[in-house]
């Protein structure tokens, strides 16, 4: 689910990303994330586009890696594409991530 794809497809299940999310909360307690720009919806209704930048210290261990004090900072974008549901609701039908590299 993290870390380079290489153009391939890969999916996570929504317990899966939680689950991701509480292990990277974790291994970086001090982290901040910034939004760059508000999330949009794009022209045609299909992908929000969200720009953020984290920063923080990797304290705590991660996929099993053992933590070596190095600050993070990193930045990218999150495109969810969405499908509106009956009644103006919409939902995230994926998620797509870019970010910069760091070392954890």
């Amino acid at each position: 689910m993290c870390g380079p794809s290489r153009g391939k497809l890969r999916s996570a299940s929504a317990s899966d990303m939680g689950d991701r999310c509480m292990d990277f909360v974790a291994a970086h307690p001090d982290c901040i994330v910034r939004l760059e720009t508000e999330p949009r919806l794009d022209r045609d209704g299909k992908w929000v586009w969200c720009h953020w930048a984290e920063t923080g210290t990797w304290s705590g261990e991660s996929c099993g890696l053992k933590p070596d004090g190095s600050v993070l900072e990193v930045s990218g974008h999150t495109r969810f594409e969405v499908e509106k549901q009956k009644g103006g609701e919409y939902k995230i039908a994926r998620q797509v991530v870019y970010r910069t590299f760091a070392n954890w």
